[in-house]
């Protein structure tokens, strides 16, 4: 009885840490301040949030989150194509609450990638463009 209380009271703690990174995710995207939702990225392990289960960030906040990093992609590329790349691979195209916002918020963003590949940049940079590049152009013909 005991070990069962610990376990709800566990999940319930999990719960709610999780809770406030969508919060405090959202938050920060409803500014509409790039600087803002980087300095966010830049306090968590932005790959290890992505990558966990279940992914603590709504798709809307996924997707949001993309849409903004790539407004201001000229400024610390390097960090912000990373932070693409892992938003990118979270983003569940299919989901019903982002799927009609998904091909214009994705073709807006190839388009920034795009014109970001024009300008100089790192070849490491170059090289992950391209992969988000390719991951969105697989999302808009599938």
């Amino acid at each position: 009885m005991v070990f069962v209380f610990i376990k709800l009271l566990c999940t319930n703690i999990l719960f709610n840490i999780l809770y406030k990174f969508d919060e405090a995710f959202t938050m920060a995207l409803q500014r509409s301040d790039v600087s803002i939702v980087s300095w966010l990225c830049s306090q968590v392990d932005l790959r290890a949030l992505c990558a966990m289960v279940p992914v603590p960030l709504n798709q809307g906040v996924f997707l949001a989150l993309l849409q903004q990093l790539a407004i201001d992609i000229h400024n610390e590329t390097s960090r912000k194509v990373q932070w693409m790349t892992d938003v990118a691979m979270a983003i569940n195209p299919a989901d019903q609450i982002i799927a009609v916002h998904v091909p214009p918020i994705f073709e807006q963003v190839y388009s920034q990638l795009a014109h970001q590949r024009t300008l100089p940049t790192a070849a490491s940079d170059g090289t992950s463009i391209r992969v988000i590049m390719h991951v969105i152009n697989s999302v808009l013909l599938s």
